[in-house]
């Protein structure tokens, strides 16, 4: 079958930081290549977004009174058309400020995305995913407390690298068909609970050699290597726990799908 019609755009859309105040910011993007970082400028957001005009239709505003910030690209009704080519899916650069504090959620669909969050101020983080290819890194310290880190990855390949810089205190994560990698490089300050609800995809954790382990898992066929641990009433302890400052508690429920436990410094 023919290629149908394209009409590639471009826009370049940004808005001056006015006060910092807090901001909610949604990316929704729905296929291409994806580049998110901190601002270096004295702006709210900085996006430039290339699309195909006749399939999508870019986004870039922002709601002064709910303090609601919107980028992205979504599909116009029902063009669900390949975006395999490279040259295809069209591209996002995104820049987002680190002087106000940012509950940011992002929505992607068939997406190669590289996420710089080090420098930025967020309180919460989301990530929900389609097929996307995702590398997510602090490799400076989040300003703010994180509260929380949700991630749902169906059947994306998902990285957070230097995830001890982000300061988060409870990861929420879910994972279908696909696989989520959390490496705890940085400075862990505090410890860290995880929640993970595999189907059939895989979790692998890189935790620092000097910071404990707990594992409470319920598995039908998943599960992890118990080396170095000893099991207890409530769960694995790494053989480390009692005298580590540090501490990444588990709570792993797993149908097919497993985890991998790695202890690199990093």
């Amino acid at each position: 079958m023919p290629l149908s019609a394209q009409t590639w755009r471009t826009i370049d859309a940004s808005r001056q930081l006015r006060d910092t105040g807090a901001v909610a910011a949604h990316v929704d993007y729905v296929a291409g290549k994806l580049d998110l970082k901190p601002a270096k400028t004295a702006a709210l957001y900085h996006a430039t977004v290339r699309y195909d005009a006749d399939r999508a239709e870019a986004v870039a505003s922002f709601d002064t009174a709910a303090r609601v910030l919107a980028l992205g690209v979504r599909l116009r009704g029902m063009h669900m058309t390949s975006v395999d080519e490279e040259n295809d899916a069209g591209s996002m650069q995104a820049e987002l400020s680190g002087a106000v504090p940012m509950d940011l959620s992002l929505e992607l669909g068939a997406v190669e995305a590289d996420l710089e969050l080090g420098g930025l101020r967020l309180p919460d983080f989301s990530l929900r995913r389609g097929a996307a290819d995702v590398t997510a890194r602090f490799d400076r310290p989040n300003r703010e407390t994180l509260r929380t880190m949700t991630l749902q990855v169906g059947a994306a390949q998902v990285k957070l690298l230097d995830a001890a810089n982000s300061g988060v205190s409870r990861i929420v994560a879910e994972v279908g068909a696909g696989s989520l990698s959390i490496d705890f490089g940085g400075v862990l300050t505090h410890d860290v609970d995880v929640t993970a609800t595999l189907a059939l995809g895989g979790l692998a954790l890189n935790v620092a050699p000097a910071d404990g382990v707990f594992v409470d898992e319920r598995t039908l066929l998943g599960g992890f290597k118990k080396d170095g641990f000893t099991k207890e009433a409530d769960g694995w302890y790494s053989d480390n726990y009692q005298t580590a400052t540090r501490h990444v508690r588990v709570h792993l429920r797993a149908f097919m799908g497993g985890m991998t436990l790695t202890r690199v410094q990093k």
